[in-house]
């Protein structure tokens, strides 16, 4: 098994980085479900938007693991902050993988001009755990209730 490289997705990688998303939907434990459609036309989006990101972890010609953010204004203060949407490794690959997605999300963001980048763990011990030892501390937490 190969180390691995990470770099942007390409418009014709929508439908393996989808599927990357479905994973991380599956394990997420988000309570609705995946909509492959809607999926794809956001991923491409994250591809094609150069105000966006998508990066993927390519090991041994397979996708592996992929990152999607974007930035904004803080709607509390006038600086300009990064959001992941999407952040998933398969479990095999995890390790310098994630690390590796992850540096280059945050080079990405300092690029943008961004004072902060923000992660979500989706309530994971193990993931906080990791995102702690990156630097990146617990400032919220979301509650979700289905309404239907």
């Amino acid at each position: 098994m190969g180390q691995g490289v990470i770099r942007a997705a390409r418009g014709d990688e929508r439908f393996a980085v989808l599927g990357l998303c479905r994973a991380f939907h599956a394990a997420s434990g988000i309570p609705f479900a995946f909509d492959a459609a809607h999926a794809a036309r956001s991923v491409q989006d994250y591809i094609e938007d150069p105000r966006k990101l998508c990066l993927v972890l390519e090991v041994d010609g397979a996708l592996r693991g992929v990152l999607a953010a974007a930035t904004s204004i803080s709607p509390l203060a006038p600086m300009r902050i990064a959001q992941e949407l999407v952040f998933w490794v398969d479990p095999q690959h995890r390790g310098r993988g994630s690390r590796g997605l992850l540096s280059a999300y945050e080079a990405w963001a300092r690029a943008e001009g961004c004072a902060a980048a923000g992660l979500s763990n989706l309530n994971d011990p193990r993931v906080a755990r990791f995102f702690a030892g990156a630097g990146f501390a617990l400032c919220e937490q979301k509650s979700l209730k289905r309404l239907d």
